[in-house]
């Protein structure tokens, strides 16, 4: 979490909340998709939507260096693939 991203919930409160970027969440459904024995297509589903709507804003070299580090890496250039 220390790449999250803090927002406001609403426009006029004060509350802050963080959230995790499209970068860690990508590689966090891979990781849950891996030790759920590659089953889920909702995690599927959401890595290949988070790659297709946020294409050109992410960090892809910071995604493959942790998804190497987790063990997902063929997953995530699966993804990539899938999500082009």
């Amino acid at each position: 979490m220390e790449r999250r991203l803090p927002e406001k919930i609403l426009p006029a409160a004060e509350t802050i909340v963080y959230i995790a970027t499209a970068e860690d969440t990508v590689v966090a459904k891979l990781n849950w998709y891996r030790k759920g024995n590659e089953v889920s297509d909702q995690q599927w589903s959401d890595v290949l939507g988070i790659i297709k709507v946020q294409r050109g804003r992410l960090d892809y070299s910071y995604m493959r260096e942790w998804s190497e580090e987790l063990g997902v890496r063929d997953l995530l250039d699966k993804a990539i693939g899938q999500a082009s």
